[in-house]
């Protein structure tokens, strides 16, 4: 048997945005593997496209150049329909802002996602809300919640249909470190327990230090690996 096949690739991954005639570059060249079960955290200081570089492997965004390779599917060329497909299939997100819907109940939220996926809902959003914590409080709205349980709450929604890959974006970047701490004690546990893989983006070292990979990235390009 050969090493296991990434689950995750991106190749010559180069993004530039253009305003009013001029080019910026955010992304120059970044070739990354994940495999499966990886822990992986990208840090960096702002703005050196780390951000950017998830948006391109969640498949939210196209690249200038360069592909990603989600599950072994090249989605160089794809049309949008197939890429939203792919994304719902293989991609969980976490963003710094949760995105939750206030006029939705916590286990509304979770099951949203599964409703999207045209997945049955059955008992998974209170069995993902237990995962983390949270049973006690699912039918709360998000404004009755402190925000590290929304943050969970988030978690719990990107991780319910079993995406292959989970994308946390700076997911304790609106936490105090106590909430930091809980949400990272979670993220840990869902890696070790599920062998769930995950690529986790953040400016913190305390949190980049509970990875088993740490990549950086400095002015769009991987430093060290």
């Amino acid at each position: 048997m050969g090493a296991m096949q990434p689950i995750l690739v991106t190749r010559g991954l180069t993004r530039v945005y253009r305003s009013g005639g001029v080019a910026t570059p955010a992304l120059r060249g970044v070739d990354i593997a994940i495999a499966p079960g990886e822990f992986v955290a990208v840090m960096g200081p702002s703005g050196c496209g780390k951000s950017t570089l998830l948006y391109l492997m969640g498949l939210l965004d196209t690249p200038t150049e360069g592909t990603v390779i989600v599950a072994g599917t090249d989605t160089k060329g794809l049309a949008d329909g197939q890429r939203t497909r792919l994304r719902r299939k293989h991609i969980g997100y976490v963003f710094q802002r949760f995105n939750l819907l206030p006029t939705l109940s916590a286990e509304e939220n979770v099951a949203l996602a599964l409703k999207l996926r045209r997945q049955p809902v059955g008992g998974a959003a209170r069995e993902m809300l237990a995962a983390v914590d949270l049973e006690d409080k699912r039918r709360r709205r998000p404004n009755a919640l402190s925000v590290g349980e929304q943050q969970r709450v988030a978690i719990a929604r990107a991780l319910v249909a079993h995406p292959t890959v989970l994308l946390a974006d700076e997911p304790t970047g609106n936490l105090d470190s106590e909430a930091s701490d809980r949400v990272m004690d979670l993220v840990g546990r869902l890696h070790r327990e599920r062998g769930q893989t995950i690529v986790l983006i953040t400016h913190n070292e305390q949190v980049a230090r509970r990875s088993d990979r740490l990549v950086r990235m400095r002015d769009g390009q991987l430093l060290a690996d």
